[in-house]
């Protein structure tokens, strides 16, 4: 079974306006048809959140929300704020979420239904969409060399992808997700309704359901993946499929020491041994472990807004008031029900 995370790039013709002004930015609403060959129905639309400083464009960076839908209203006050002290910071709506889930679906399940074709679907339709929103980012004018790429959660999973294909990512930071897919689907809180469906009897042709026979052919095989090229392994049909979408098989093709990794010590979600998994592929990059659950973090992002700065070389006193200054307004209009 084969998968492409390539794409036909092309000029980019967007419906966009201004629909929040701050003091020091503006935030763009952008929507372009998806590059993706074969979007399911009701995500063939690219929806971005661009916040753009009203002055000096210093960085630029593209935050990745996790599965499901409120997580992303926290993104988007902390990217007010990064635009506020100059970084132009963008969060595109990942297919299969939010605004772009398919049609009789919900928030987040394509991506952990145990269909791998419907999961390969929708992981190669988020690593187009993520290189096609570069593109468009570029198109403008707004894609600096000086960059940085964040990911929460399944956010960071499409990272760890699309910076192994996407040689215009410049720094990236994992917050809170791990790799090892048999990990995820069989012990994830995340992915519970899945093994409520392996208990009402569903099965299928690659065994997603066994879970000792999954986790021994990935010990078996998870060597051989890791000493893979590219082609190798979107094309070799001995392995099992989900490598293809696994974190940890592309990690030997990233730059670590532009890696930071921020895992969360008490993180109900995403399992142990699939965060340590990821981290091991990941050696030299740089990992702090913080006393906090999987989305404890969320209502204090301005911590790593202020990160952000550090890694894209914005460091002054200046900028990093703006981000630690509270608009009232701002968290009004993004928390609002």
């Amino acid at each position: 079974m084969k998968i492409d995370f390539n794409y036909d790039r092309k000029r980019i013709n967007a419906t966009e306006g201004y629909i929040l002004k701050g003091a020091n930015y503006r935030c763009n609403y952008a929507r372009f048809e998806s590059n993706y060959k074969s979007p399911a129905p009701g995500t063939e639309m690219v929806e971005l959140y661009s916040f753009e400083p009203k002055k000096e464009t210093r960085a630029s960076v593209l935050l990745l929300h996790g599965l499901g839908s409120r997580n992303i209203r926290f993104l988007l006050w902390m990217g007010s704020h990064l635009a506020s002290a100059g970084v132009h910071c963008s969060i595109p709506v990942l297919p299969g979420n939010y605004t772009r889930v398919e049609h009789n679906s919900v928030s987040g399940r394509s991506f952990l239904y145990p269909d791998i074709n419907n999961m390969f679907r929708f992981w190669e339709h988020a690593v187009v969409d993520i290189r096609s929103t570069i593109d468009f980012l570029e198109q403008k004018g707004a894609w600096k060399e000086n960059n940085c790429i964040m990911g929460y959660c399944l956010g960071g999973m499409l990272s760890a992808i699309t910076a192994s294909v996407d040689k215009r990512i410049n720094q990236i930071i994992f917050m809170t997700t791990g790799g090892y897919f048999p990990k995820i689907i069989h012990e994830s809180r995340a992915a519970a309704f899945v093994r409520k469906q392996f208990e009402n009897g569903l099965k299928d042709e690659y065994y997603l359901y066994d879970k000792e026979r999954l986790y021994e052919t990935y010990e078996n095989q998870l060597s051989k993946v890791k000493n893979m090229c590219r082609l190798e392994l979107f094309s070799d049909n001995d392995i099992h499929p989900l490598f293809k979408i696994d974190p940890l098989s592309y990690a030997h093709f990233l730059d670590k020491s532009k890696i930071t990794f921020i895992d969360a010590l008490f993180d109900e979600t995403i399992p142990f041994g699939s965060r340590v998994s990821l981290f091991k592929e990941m050696k030299g990059a740089t990992r702090y472990v913080l006393p906090m659950t999987h989305g404890s973090w969320l209502p204090f992002e301005i911590f790593l807004a202020q990160y952000i700065l550090f890694k894209v070389n914005i460091s002054d006193k200046a900028s990093l008031k703006q981000v630690r200054k509270k608009v009232k307004l701002d968290r009004e209009f993004f928390y609002r029900d």
